[in-house]
């Protein structure tokens, strides 16, 4: 077919020469025949091709804008906040997981030692505390308590919730951290638990092991344990050793002033111990007795009686014990136990004292001192002659060095008293022993026999040579000396000398018990000789001399229930001034010791 020359002008004419009919962007015959198409099929399928726009929320519409993002922002807030608590609740329940809640009713007491009769001597390590039950303490205290310490202590669940707002408002305003507001319970895990610093993370801790203790033990409990660990200063851990130390009674006989006061030093207790500040002590004593007018417990009329009524402060209660004789016991204790043990404390120690013996032991020495010129020291012990139990001893001048017993610890040379014994060692070789003659009878035994005889005695030297020997050249303690003296009075058997008799833990169970004990060191018949050999039949078994050097001078009691030494010297070896009223003194002191009948406890009759 020819070309059209018109056609071909007009298909290669610009856009802006093509006819006016002719739309820009209007589709093509092709594209409309397509979509015509389309349109029929979803037309024959009943379905339209598009959605319906989403109809926006008309909730709040009515509120402007930045309302609503700002409502949107605090529910968000509220939720995270939620979160973050849950979070940190669990947290802080999980790390109080670690703190063993049984803690708190674990309180470590002081040990004590009783004399043989079970009258109490002195305390020493662990805590100054007597356990009691929640039954031993006065409804008053627990009622002053509350009204200081915690007034809705029955109610909450050891978090007062009503306390912490206004512990939170407190400190924020002061901007620091000085209200705690701490309940009973959550004092008691805080002093259970040692948790003192003062920051948000140990009161969160403190309050989830309060919550635990809550869910696990009563109320009485808590208050049982609250009151038995609480320190109220001078040294007292708990409210019955409180309550002897300041006002010599047990808790259970505390007056009203006297519980007021108490509960008032709890949260002062240095600062305000009554024996250090009695003034600030009644300062807050008075404080505990107005906040109970405030809170309806008391009367003011009834509280002005409590203030006027006496309150009976004294300094007594029981103390560590000074002298030589504790001293001893407690050294015996130490050789004997685990330090550990020890310094957990809570230990109940029956000794072998016999505190009416110690006291005339005591007494006697004192006199003694007193009757005699210059200032010797002086040493003194008594044992029970059959089982070796040490019924007293006195290691010095009361106002002398207590950490050196010279009972135990003074070696000294043994002079004129030797004689007996050097006697003894002669008829246990078959040697008859001779009055007034040890060095012939040494020099017929031999040195080295007679020292080998002397350790079965017990004595431990050093011992000299030769005739310095016979004549007494042996040292030994006081303590020594009554054990071998006692053997030759007990047919030859020579006690163990020992000051525990029995060990108890807190419950009461024995942990170690320590029974007489002999053993066989000469025969009878030889003992018996050497006492015939030195004494008359009518005369009082005493042995009175001095050391060769004049330096110590002895007195020894020897009887059949009781053996007593004596000993006089200087620490400093010194000739003894004035024998002639030294040695008449000593025997009449010895003498009243050995005849003096102690009165017993009905309950020691049949030990």
């Amino acid at each position: 077919m020819p070309d059209d020359p018109t056609a071909r002008e007009l298909s290669s004419a610009p856009n802006d020469a093509r006819p006016a009919n002719t739309l820009v962007g209007s589709k093509s015959e092709d594209e409309l025949k397509s979509s015509e198409e389309s349109i029929g099929s979803e037309s024959s399928k009943g379905e339209p091709n598009w959605k319906p726009a989403k109809r926006k929320s008309i909730f709040l519409q009515w509120l402007p804008l930045w309302v609503r993002k700002l409502l949107r922002l605090g529910i968000q807030t509220a939720i995270i906040g939620v979160l973050l608590t849950l979070g940190v609740a669990t947290f802080y329940f999980i790390a109080s997981l670690s703190y063993d809640i049984g803690e708190i009713q674990k309180m470590p007491e002081r040990s004590v030692i009783f004399d043989i009769d079970g009258k109490e001597l002195a305390t020493l390590h662990g805590e100054n505390r007597r356990l009691i039950s929640r039954m031993e303490v006065p409804d008053f205290f627990v009622s002053a308590l509350e009204a200081r310490e915690d007034k809705r202590f029955f109610d909450h669940s050891g978090v007062d919730l009503r306390g912490v707002l206004r512990a939170t408002i407190r400190n924020a305003s002061d901007m620091s951290f000085t209200q705690g507001a701490s309940t009973l319970t959550m004092q008691l895990a805080r002093n259970s638990f040692n948790l003192r610093e003062k920051n948000l993370h140990r009161k969160l801790i403190e309050i989830a092991i309060a919550l635990r203790i809550e869910a696990s033990y009563s109320k009485d409990e808590i208050l049982s344990a609250y009151v038995n660990r609480i320190y109220f200063g001078s040294g007292c851990h708990g409210l019955e050793e409180a309550s002897r130390r300041y006002f010599g009674v047990s808790a259970s006989d505390l007056t009203r002033r006297q519980c007021a006061l108490l509960v008032g030093i709890i949260r002062a207790p240095h600062a305000c111990s009554p024996l250090r500040a009695p003034a600030k002590a009644i300062m807050q004593q008075d404080e505990v007795l107005a906040r109970m007018v405030t809170e309806g417990t008391l009367s003011p009329e009834e509280a002005l009686n409590i203030q006027a009524s006496d309150l009976g402060l004294t300094a007594s209660g029981s103390g560590a014990g000074g002298n030589r004789a504790l001293q001893a016991v407690r050294r015996h204790f130490e050789e004997l136990i685990d330090a550990r043990d020890i310094r957990n404390g809570g230990l109940r120690l029956q000794s072998t004292i016999r505190t009416n013996m110690q006291e005339l032991l005591e007494a006697e020495a004192h006199a003694f001192l007193e009757a005699i010129p210059g200032s010797p020291e002086i040493a003194a012990v008594c044992i029970d002659t059959r089982t070796g139990g040490i019924r007293g001893i006195v290691g010095g001048r009361a106002s002398g060095n207590t950490s050196f017993n010279r009972a135990l610890d003074a070696r000294r040379d043994l002079g004129e008293i030797f004689a007996p014994f050097v006697y003894a060692a002669a008829a246990e070789r078959g040697i008859p022993p001779r009055k007034g003659q040890p060095v012939t009878l040494g020099r017929e035994i031999g040195t080295e026999d007679l020292i080998n005889l002397m350790e079965r005695f017990g004595f431990r030297g050093p011992f000299l040579e030769g005739d310095d020997l016979f004549r007494g050249g042996v040292s030994a303690t006081p303590l020594e000396v009554a054990a071998a003296a006692a053997t030759l009075t007990a047919a030859g058997q020579k006690p163990r000398t020992y000051f525990l008799r029995q060990l108890l833990n807190s419950d009461g169970n024995q942990i170690l018990s320590i029974g007489p004990s002999t053993k066989s060191a000469f025969a009878s018949t030889s003992v018996r000789t050497a006492l015939e050999t030195q004494f008359s039949v009518d005369e009082p078994r005493i042995l009175l001399g001095s050391s060769p050097s004049k330096t110590d001078a002895w007195a020894v009691w020897l009887g059949s229930k009781r053996t007593i030494c004596l000993w006089v010297g200087h620490d400093i070896p010194t000739r003894l001034d004035s024998p002639s009223i030294l040695f008449p003194a000593l025997q009449e002191s010895i003498q009243r010791l050995g005849a003096a009948r102690p009165k017993l406890d009905a309950a020691s009759q049949a030990k």
